[in-house]
């Protein structure tokens, strides 16, 4: 599916800092950077109904993931969005309650948004439904928060590598190779179950398939993400744009960014996908199964050890990322077009674990 590129304004160099060495850094991945912008477009800006989420809604969403990534360029772009309701805006970047001072379905996707960002795999769909959003709704608000979620990653990373700024320097660490009430993080094939009504098989349209082209349409994954068929289409092509492009970082380190990220998240399925296809394509499964036992503690090679580090430092919210690591993956010889790929990477599965664990859930058994 031809992806339309929008042409002016650029909302992520601002959100990196607007510097020219950010822009020249996104210029090795032309696709990318209007692919970006078209996703933002999409579901900031939609033309037409969509799935009857606000903009206002999706707009305090945005704000309240920025607000805990503390991305000043970010809220304040986000706080503009909601000229409407300046004193919801307010209290979104305050962090004080919103019950009483704006509409229920308001503060539920704010509570929602906060949630994903700060413990996605803590996230309940409960609220949203109480506060009357539909499924179809749910996917959107879901999305509209992974994305910016997204986007703050991917501009700490991108000016990370502009300016050696960005984050603490501290290692972000992982979580427990056990989740609570899941399985262990595995190289195995699991089964993950909609939270919601995905989309029967035959409401799957010829736009659906075309969206999902490289994709495997028919699992219940995509077919539940079908129900915003916009961003779904955009967000497949930026998927395949960063983990298929050629030259830069090779496959099998791209998936192990997104192994690396996904563990941080708790992210069960993520893990054993993306674990799964850095090992074959690495030709030895060893490392991988050390990465999933161990954590941040595994003993792997320099280089992969660095990788792993930089992708799992994008993941804290704030990023802890440090220049360092940067400088030493230049110094064993990674390219800029690696570096640039690896960030791209990492922020899609901040995007990619959200939605995962907010709208479905892991049986743990092989399937």
């Amino acid at each position: 599916m031809s992806i339309p590129v929008t042409r002016g304004h650029d909302v992520l160099d601002r959100f990196a800092g607007a510097a020219p060495e950010v822009t020249r850094l996104r210029a090795l991945r032309p696709e990318l950077v209007g692919l970006e912008q078209r996703a933002y477009d999409e579901l900031f800006h939609p033309q037409g109904p969509g799935t009857g989420v606000s903009a206002a809604e999706r707009a305090a969403a945005a704000l309240a993931v920025a607000v805990e990534h503390r991305r000043a360029p970010a809220v304040s772009h986000y706080r503009a969005l909601l000229t409407r309701d300046p004193g919801v805006a307010e209290r979104i970047v305050a962090r004080a309650p919103l019950e009483g001072h704006a509409p229920p379905r308001t503060a539920a996707a704010v509570a929602h948004a906060r949630q994903l960002t700060r413990a996605p795999a803590e996230a309940r769909l409960d609220a949203l439904r109480a506060a009357g959003f539909t499924d179809p709704q749910i996917v959107t608000v879901s999305q509209a928060a992974a994305f910016a979620h997204h986007q703050m990653q991917l501009a700490a990373g991108l000016q990370l590598l502009a300016t050696g700024e960005s984050g603490t320097g501290t290692d972000p660490g992982a979580p427990s190779t056990t989740v609570d009430g899941g399985p262990r993080f595995t190289t195995d094939v699991l089964t993950w179950r909609p939270a919601i009504r995905p989309l029967a098989r035959e409401e799957l349209t010829e736009a659906h398939r075309t969206a999902l082209a490289g994709k495997r349409p028919d699992t219940p994954y995509f077919r539940t993400l079908g129900h915003d068929l916009g961003i779904l289409a955009v967000r497949t092509a930026i998927d395949l744009a960063a983990f298929t492009a050629e030259g830069g970082l090779p496959r099998a380190e791209r998936e192990l960014a997104a192994t690396a990220v996904s563990l941080h998240s708790g992210c069960v399925y993520c893990v054993s996908v993306h674990a799964r296809r850095a090992a074959q394509l690495h030709g030895d499964p060893e490392p991988v199964d050390r990465l999933l036992k161990y954590g941040s503690t595994a003993v792997l090679g320099r280089r992969w050890k660095l990788i792993v580090r930089l992708a799992a430092g994008l993941a804290p919210v704030p990023a802890t990322a440090a220049d360092a690591d940067v400088q030493a993956l230049r110094e064993l010889g990674l390219s800029e077009p690696a570096l640039v790929d690896l960030v791209h990477c990492a922020s899609f599965f901040g995007w990619a674990n959200r939605l995962m664990l907010s709208l479905g859930t892991v049986d743990g058994e092989a399937g």
